[in-house]
């Protein structure tokens, strides 16, 4: 799915069985771009690659988890991209990023690291161009990324969570996973809508977290 984002590329990709989501991101201009999440159909993701003669600079990986690296490797070895990670993840990378680290694709792309950790100790959100919060599996559509997985922490996903609040509520929350009743919403309409996310001690959020919840594969 294509979205229109002023003058750059932003596309949202479904791939794989566990509805994940890559997105491609790139300046038309320089024919620089920034692929995110890539773990599944990797020749998809070329074909669109050449489809506009873009050159993948950056890989983007909002945490390690296998469902969200997977192509990594392949990518790098065809492209040259460089990978970028939390500055502490145990995953292979070039760039390791803290939190408010900023870089630039081309000359109109500009990406905004915000830690998250919570769902896992790497994880992170990142801002594009001020429009879009790409999410990863901290915040879905009307849910959140479970903590019950090993290095999950609901005490830090409380936090980041407050980290997100003041973010500006019209950003577009691009997830990890089609979760949700729909592909995409504001921050502000999560804030109103998304359960996950209502007003809660911090003892009363990790006494929720850790309660049985239905959940999908691979949240």
């Amino acid at each position: 799915m294509k979205i229109t984002m002023g003058q750059i590329i932003f596309e949202q990709i479904l791939v794989g069985s566990y509805k994940n989501f890559t997105y491609l991101v790139a300046d038309p201009e320089s024919k620089e771009a920034v692929i995110f999440d890539p773990a599944y159909d990797l020749p998809k993701l070329l074909r669109r690659l050449d489809a506009d003669s873009l050159r993948l600079t950056y890989i983007v990986n909002t945490h390690s988890h296998h469902d969200h690296i997977e192509g990594n490797s392949f990518l790098q070895k065809t492209t040259g991209a460089k990978i970028v990670a939390s500055n502490i993840s145990q995953a292979k990378m070039d760039i390791g990023v803290q939190d408010g680290n900023e870089i630039d694709v081309g000359g109109r792309v500009k990406l905004k690291f915000l830690l998250t950790p919570g769902h896992s100790p790497d994880s992170m959100c990142i801002i594009v161009n001020d429009f879009a919060l790409i999410t990863g599996d901290t915040l879905f559509i009307g849910e959140c990324g479970r903590v019950d997985l090993p290095g999950g922490d609901a005490s830090e996903l409380f936090d980041s969570f407050e980290k997100i609040r003041k973010l500006n509520p019209k950003l577009v929350v691009y997830p990890g996973h089609d979760y949700g009743r729909s592909r995409s919403t504001t921050l502000g309409e999560q804030l109103r809508d998304n359960y996950t996310l209502a007003r809660r001690t911090r003892e009363e959020f990790v006494k929720f977290m850790y309660e049985p919840q239905d959940v999908e594969p691979g949240l």
